[in-house]
């Protein structure tokens, strides 16, 4: 059954997750929730069930959209700066200043990942049994619900390391889970369910590339980038080194089979709200009007400055223009997360279409000069909906697009000592636009950016000279607001360089109320002890 659910009723995510799906309700010290409805007489007893089911598991992953975020991108060297605006971080600094601790740990309960991998073992049990289903989309489901446990398994070992395999879904009736007694597996023994789970997802899509019910669902093309992700790290984090940099660049060669798979022409294109599920995306989570906001509302409660400051006549763009006579006059929010003033002028060199894309600069006026006040994101932009006053952020954000694929392409060849020019330069021709491009090849293309005065003393990014540095520059003018820094620095161990944190606290801590409802738990080595900079 070729199902392609309508983007004008996505609503129903929030509908069927109210109507038919318990479970979302609730939580304990591991987000596992009993299922009781769902599993009895009256569920799972024809193809619309699964179906309602799956839109549900989708709609929990994006439930923690702003947690994947926080997971993969703030600890790193982006932010950090006092607010614009002058408004309270509400105690978000901890993350660019690394100051987690056993009693401020950023995220609690694993970041609510357990609740999803729960109902996703669920929905693994039952497609796997049921009789009522075409064998293609019984096999398209399992593909997804596959992938998708890989992928958050994936986000907890690069956070918590060593955590609760939990495989098989839990019935009320067969276990108390606000008392689970489960001890922590060895990373090394997730990371090989990491895998095997990707391999079994793998195997359920059997090749078919399809974004069959939209690409705001899992599809092998997810799975692939995921492979990609898992393999690297495993590569340069656990030991398997050459063998698993190759298994990592055949995934992300094979992204190529995603049907009408490209980069966008324009690098605004790929966000801009009335383009999306573009050519470039291969796995996003979608937003809508009248049924979810980006994070949840927590785009416009840590990113977005408030609409007073961009109406008060006080604030210019580098135009010179007063941001009440633009459409920033609708932006209204609170940063808590301030991009750091350096950050503006010694990432993107000139003519890098990205750093317009990316970031907008806020300046004030002292006589006839502008003076540089702060940056502000500018990749989402949000959209003025008919008879609002400030702007609506239901932009898509994208978990994996093309320039991400070829970007870990050539982080995957540069571990292997191949040469990366073709990923490098194909992100970068489209960054600065064919015609600069070509024109300044002597400067911008790779390997030619290196040395001079802009990478003297950056800390941001380093010439062209080191291959693995310069997959890093270009990540981070591409990805940034996308979830990845924190990530790839601590891949490519990169963290000492670019972030505040302590080497012996790149993990995450727990908090103590998962540590006191699971006594077979321990703390996060690192964080044994409550002082801040203590062992």
């Amino acid at each position: 059954m070729n199902r392609v659910v309508n983007l004008k009723n996505i609503f129903k995510y929030l509908w069927v997750s109210a109507a038919l799906l318990p479970f979302l309700t609730g939580c304990n010290s591991l987000d596992l929730e009993s299922e009781s409805t769902i599993t009895d007489a009256n569920y799972w007893k024809s193809d619309t069930h699964f179906s309602a089911f799956n839109v549900g598991l989708h709609a929990q992953l994006r439930e923690r959209s702003y947690n994947f975020f926080i997971l993969g991108e703030p600890r790193a060297d982006i932010y950090g700066d006092a607010p614009f605006g002058g408004e309270a971080t509400q105690g978000m600094e901890i993350f660019p200043a690394n100051s987690l601790n056993r009693e401020n740990v950023g995220l609690s309960n694993f970041a609510n990942l357990y609740g999803v991998i729960n109902q996703i073992n669920l929905m693994i049990a039952k497609t796997e049994d049921t009789g009522l289903l075409p064998e293609a989309t019984k096999k398209y489901y399992l593909g997804e619900a596959y992938g998708m446990r890989a992928f958050l398994y994936f986000h907890l070992l690069r956070s918590w390391g060593d955590v609760i395999l939990h495989l098989t879904y839990t019935s009320g009736s067969t276990i108390d889970l606000a008392n689970i007694q489960k001890a922590a597996s060895p990373a090394t023994e997730v990371m090989a369910h990491i895998k095997e789970d990707i391999t079994a997802s793998e195997t359920a899509f059997n090749g078919d590339y399809s974004y069959k019910y939209g690409k705001h669902y899992w599809s092998l093309g997810a799975t692939k980038m995921l492979k990609g992700e898992v393999y690297l790290w495993s590569g340069k984090q656990m030991g398997g080194g050459e063998a698993d940099y190759r298994t990592a660049k055949t995934a992300l060669q094979e992204v190529d089979n995603c049907p009408g798979i490209d980069l966008e022409d324009n690098f605004t294109n790929v966000f801009a709200y009335a383009n999306k599920k573009n050519k470039e995306i291969i796995f996003t989570i979608h937003n809508g009007r009248d049924e979810y906001n980006m994070w949840n509302g927590s785009f416009r409660g840590n990113l977005v400055p408030q609409q007073a400051y961009m109406t008060s006549g006080s604030y210019f763009d580098e135009n010179g223009v007063s941001f009440a006579e633009t459409k920033d006059a609708e932006l209204n929010g609170l940063i808590r997360f301030q991009i750091k003033k350096d950050f503006y002028n010694k990432v993107f060199r000139e003519g890098d279409t990205r750093k317009a894309g990316s970031v907008k600069a806020v300046y004030m006026k002292e006589g006839e000069n502008l003076v540089y006040k702060a940056c502000i994101p500018y990749k989402f932009q949000g959209t003025m909906l008919p008879g609002g006053s400030e702007r609506a952020w239901l932009d898509d954000y994208p978990i994996y697009r093309y320039a991400d694929c070829l970007l870990l392409l050539a982080e995957a060849k540069a571990l292997l000592g191949e040469d990366i020019a073709t990923e490098i330069n194909t992100v970068r021709r489209r960054a600065y636009g064919e015609t600069y491009f070509e024109a300044n090849k002597a400067t911008v293309a790779y390997p030619n950016e290196k040395g001079g005065e802009f990478y003297s003393g950056n800390p941001f990014v380093a010439g062209d000279d080191d291959p693995i540095e310069a997959v890093l520059k270009e990540r981070l003018r591409e990805l940034m607001y996308e979830g990845k820094r924190w990530y790839d620095i601590r891949t490519l161990g990169y963290t000492a360089k670019y972030s505040t944190a302590n080497e012996k606290r790149l993990l995450w801590p727990i908090d103590a109320n998962t540590l006191t409802n699971n006594r077979e738990l321990g703390q996060t080595e690192g964080y044994l002890t409550s002082g801040e900079g203590e062992e």
